[in-house]
């Protein structure tokens, strides 16, 4: 009498064209038919270290059983063998802390084949509740519908349920910018600072951090006034990843003559220092900047100067903001001096002008009036 195979032991056997498979379960669909995964291999012993591997990952977990997996145990399969294969390092960063924080504390215990839109919006209202906003809300609904749209996909579930909800409203949020005599306060603070031609870059060109953080001396054209935006610096859970831009073009910008001397100067530093050969701009040992380091060794210390400079002065502080913010403050300062918002978005780097003219509507009005101020004169 044959001893029957225990479940996940799997059967090994040679097809007619010669080439070795091997079967195993893996519990059963959502209509009670039992799953099986096959594996394939040139020889048997290909075929046996393949299921070796498939059944390891079955005993620890790593494919859970569809009849009966949560939601929880379901994203962390999708976030280790679906996502982790399709996005950036920082998404896959982003989704892991959404389903950590959000997702699997209220949802995660739920069968994922029992899942609905109403489990989906009651996490929206505890969310909430515990202080959370709406944007945290939208974030989390965005996972959700992504990662249960795979689950569609691969028949663990006959419908997506996060995509009959409404997500939250969007809250506006009001933008911070400097104005003029602010920005020259800031820059008058930072001159002692070694990454001073930093700010001066940021504040003409509109760069994204981690743009500038990439940026090399051979994207500097001293000749004609330019600088190549080609990639962008990330750092993901303290490692540093130099990848394409986020729209994933480059992009030329026309800078100042003010910005071109602040890199002239700059790069004399560099020379001396002997970092020529790194980044334009460079930590201490030539090495990649650092997010936090750089907001707490410079950035902050250059806000603190700036407003007790004001405050000496008997001006009003300059208003809290973030790095980012530089960027706004670029957009917002050329929109205001009606430059054509074409060319603030081709200089931002935006996909296209309708996400510049979104951003920044509050300034649009400004320029109406000028523009009714010029067809006056036009029409005399």
């Amino acid at each position: 009498m044959s001893k029957r195979r225990g479940r996940n032991e799997g059967s090994i056997y040679q097809k007619k064209d010669g080439t070795w498979a091997a079967s195993v379960s893996v519990g059963h669909d959502l209509d009670g038919r039992r799953k099986r995964r096959v594996v394939y291999g040139k020889t048997k012993t290909d075929v046996q270290a393949k299921l070796r591997k498939l059944q390891n990952q079955l005993a620890d977990g790593a494919i859970p059983d569809p009849s009966t997996m949560t939601v929880a145990q379901y994203l962390k399969f999708w976030l280790d063998s679906i996502a982790s294969k399709r996005v950036s390092p920082s998404t896959l960063t982003s989704y892991e802390y959404l389903s950590r924080k959000h997702i699997s504390p209220h949802l995660g215990g739920t069968r994922l084949s029992k899942l609905t839109a109403l489990h989906i919006e009651h996490m929206f209202g505890v969310i909430e509740k515990g202080g959370g906003n709406s944007s945290q809300c939208r974030k989390a609904a965005t996972v959700l519908q992504i990662a249960l749209r795979d689950a569609v996909q691969r028949r663990l579930l006959v419908s997506n349920p996060a995509r009959e909800i409404t997500k939250p409203r969007r809250q506006s949020q009001s933008m911070v910018c400097f104005t003029r005599e602010q920005v020259k306060c800031f820059l008058d603070a930072a001159k002692s600072d070694r990454l001073y031609a930093l700010y001066v870059l940021a504040i003409d060109s509109g760069m994204r951090q981690g743009e500038l953080f990439a940026l090399q001396w051979p994207d500097i054209d001293f000749n004609t006034g330019e600088v190549s935006v080609q990639r962008s610096l990330e750092e993901v859970k303290g490692h540093h990843r130099v990848k394409e831009t986020k729209t994933g073009r480059g992009r030329k910008i026309k800078l100042s003559p003010f910005t071109i001397k602040a890199l002239h100067e700059h790069r004399k530093l560099m020379l001396a220092s002997g970092y020529a050969g790194s980044s334009v701009f460079c930590d201490t040992d030539g090495g990649w900047l650092r997010k936090s380091n750089f907001m707490r060794r410079s950035f902050r210390p250059i806000m603190d100067d700036a407003n007790a400079t004001a405050k000496k002065a008997g001006r009003e502080p300059l208003p809290c903001i973030r790095f980012h913010d530089l960027r706004h403050t670029c957009a917002t300062l050329l929109l205001a001096d009606n430059v054509n918002p074409k060319i603030v978005s081709e200089r931002l780097g935006h996909a296209s002008i309708q996400i510049t003219l979104d951003i920044y509507a509050h300034v649009l009005p400004g320029m109406q009036s000028a523009a009714a101020d010029r067809m006056n004169a036009i029409l005399g």
